[in-house]
């Protein structure tokens, strides 16, 4: 079970590392006690919520079940298609909301789903003014109700170490690393930390205060160092597990994962051993009743061919006896015969024994005792052992098809041991921190870098504008904010490239617009302050001074490979970098169709690479480089 403090460095990640935010709903599966979301649209994600466990970014995948839940068909028809807005973190308890809705003039929030990780854990599927539509598992306490149709509120709220008043956490009573693992509900591993960290004794009820403090700073200072140190995940090297084996990752979403994703799947993989292990049992005991049998059927076969050979190597014998025995007992009875035969020792030594209820004489043919029918010649008792010959040899066959489907059912169900103790992790390719923007690479070798909608056009300026670049925007309001990199001196040629590379990331691809003006300015003239009485919404900043414009640029892109990733910018650049560029512009057609026929031309494996790296709408191909 992950801390506060984990679960706010979780959903820090999941928005800085794993870029889920504006992913796109695909499916949602309910397996076991988890919920997964099924993410597309920066390549692929699955989102893992463990109600009153975790929640993580998975790279091991799970089969989905064939008959999905009530609860996660509930979850897919509100969310499928929509986008993850937000993640956050309420207050500092172990409580995330995601935001879900869509993007347009102006962001849609539809609905929330509320995951819930202390305790037993739920999870709650509600409105946008936090009506609950769905929970997991409806529960009633005095103070707040999970139940749908009843507003969704949270637990009372917890303090947080990021802007705790120390004064107001001690209360002279209480020992201080109870009240850091209550009052902050940091759980008691961090707790100890910070008395660690402090110099504090942890079971002082009045520490301090100085001291207490530099312990939070110090903790909430560390540099971060994943890891999973006996069965908990930690950001932190820590002071208190000197000494102990850690097994170290790059975040701690991928120790989640290991932990909670990677662990359980492999207890399944061993169930699943197990289980097989016992079925390969009982199909060898199947094989062992079956190879049984075939060589009974085998013996039998080749003992009714000898007897029905020995009745024609014996021909004189046989057909003398059976004559013999015959008008014998049509004259005299089968009780004359029978003394007549024990006097007689030649006929004693022929027939070993007499069968008169069923007209059987058994006599002996060289090593073998044969049973004759006198009732029938010798010809008729030779075909009665061949058919039972016949007979065996087709029970044999079907003896041997049947060992032949149990050795291929235990092949099928063989267990490979190197197999079920790796459980096999789905790779995600690593990205290039521009990969989470549209780009290109000019024809000068230059990188242009534009916003995908309003929250990444403020992260881009803000974070990514230094002051030997150049800042670039299509002359219209709603249009992606483009940096050229390094581009203070960049030539006129990849200038032009960044506008046409401006415009064609604006509305006036939606609108089928064919040309636009663009302008460039320097980065000293773009600023979130707007003038007296202005206001700037997210993802808009205001330019001082001089535009300098470039005047009626083609809305139109190019797509194509370069270094093993899906460039899209103007076509110019892309004819440059990449084999076999496509020439696409505003159209009729679907992205999602045009992707699908660029995907093929390309050669190139998942489609949504190609779908998100096009301009929003509608368009066409409308050439194709040889």
């Amino acid at each position: 079970m992950i801390s506060s403090f984990d679960t706010h460095i979780i959903v820090d990640e999941l928005i800085a590392d794993y870029e889920i935010t504006g992913m796109k709903v695909d499916k949602i599966y309910k397996i076991g006690d988890e919920i997964r979301i099924k993410l597309y649209g920066r390549g692929r994600r699955d989102l893992v919520l463990k109600p009153g466990v975790a929640l993580f970014n998975t790279s091991y995948p799970k089969t989905a079940p064939q008959h999905p839940s009530g609860f996660a068909m509930q979850l897919r028809k509100y969310l499928c298609g929509l986008r993850i807005l937000d993640i956050e973190q309420i207050g500092f308890d172990r409580i995330v909301k995601i935001t879900f809705g869509l993007y347009g003039e102006e962001t849609l929030i539809k609905y929330y789903v509320i995951v819930e990780l202390f305790g037993n854990g739920n999870l709650i599927l509600t409105d946008d003014e936090l009506t609950i539509i769905g929970v997991l598992s409806s529960k009633v306490w005095a103070t707040r109700s999970l139940k749908a149709k009843e507003q969704y509120k949270a637990p009372p709220g917890m303090l947080s170490p990021y802007d705790v008043d120390v004064s107001k956490l001690i209360d002279g009573e209480t020992q201080i690393v109870r009240l850091l693992a209550t009052k902050l509900n940091m759980g008691g591993m961090y707790a100890e930390e910070i008395c660690l960290l402090a110099g504090i004794d942890k079971e002082d009820a009045n520490p301090d205060q100085e001291k207490l403090q530099k312990g939070i700073d110090a903790l909430l200072s560390l540099p971060k160092s994943p890891a999973i140190v006996g069965e908990n995940i930690v950001p932190f090297n820590l002071l208190m597990h000197n000494g102990k084996e850690r097994t170290s990752f790059n975040t701690l979403n991928e120790a989640a994962d290991a932990l909670y994703g990677k662990k359980e799947l492999e207890k399944i993989a061993t169930k699943e051993v197990s289980k097989k292990q016992k079925h390969i049992s009982k199909l060898e005991h199947i094989l062992s009743t079956q190879k049984r049998t075939a060589e009974t059927y085998e013996a039998k076969q080749e003992i009714a061919q000898k007897k029905g050979d020995s009745i024609f190597e014996n021909y004189q014998l046989v057909d003398t006896l059976l004559s013999t025995i015959y008008s014998a007992v049509k004259k005299l009875g089968w009780h004359e015969v029978k003394k007549k035969v024990d006097s007689n020792e030649k006929l004693r030594n022929a027939m070993q024994r007499i069968d008169d209820k069923k007209g059987i004489i058994c006599v002996q043919l060289e090593d073998m005792e044969v049973e004759l029918d006198i009732t029938k010649n010798i010809n008729d008792n030779a075909q009665t052992y061949y058919a039972i010959s016949k007979k065996m040899k087709h029970k044999i066959n079907g003896a041997k098809k049947a060992i032949a489907i149990t050795l291929l059912k235990i092949e099928n169900t063989a267990v490979d041991e190197v197999e079920t103790k790796t459980v096999k992790k789905r790779v995600r390719k690593k990205k290039e921190w521009y990969e989470r923007y549209h780009w290109t690479i000019s024809s000068d070798d230059y990188l242009i870098v534009g916003g995908r909608d309003a929250t990444t056009n403020e992260t881009l300026v803000k974070k990514h504008l230094d002051e030997d670049d150049i800042h670039m925007h299509a002359d219209l309001t709603g249009a992606s904010q483009v940096i050229i990199k390094k581009g203070k001196d960049a030539p006129e040629s990849t200038l032009i490239e960044a506008g046409i590379f401006a415009v064609s990331f604006s509305k006036a691809w939606k609108m089928s617009i064919s040309s636009l003006d663009a302008y460039w300015v320097y980065p000293e003239q773009v600023t979130k302050e707007p003038p007296s009485g202005e206001f700037l919404g997210k993802g808009a900043f205001f330019i001082k001074g001089k535009k300098n414009f470039l005047k009626k640029l083609p809305v139109e892109v190019g797509i194509g490979v370069y270094n093993n990733k899906i460039m899209c910018g103007p076509f110019s650049a892309t004819t440059s970098k990449c084999e076999k560029p496509i020439k696409v512009a505003p159209g009729r057609k679907s992205k999602e169709e045009v992707a699908k026929s660029i995907k093929a031309m390309l050669e190139w494996d998942d489609v949504n690479d190609i779908i998100r790296a096009l301009p929003p709408g509608t368009c066409d191909i409308v050439k194709q480089n040889k």
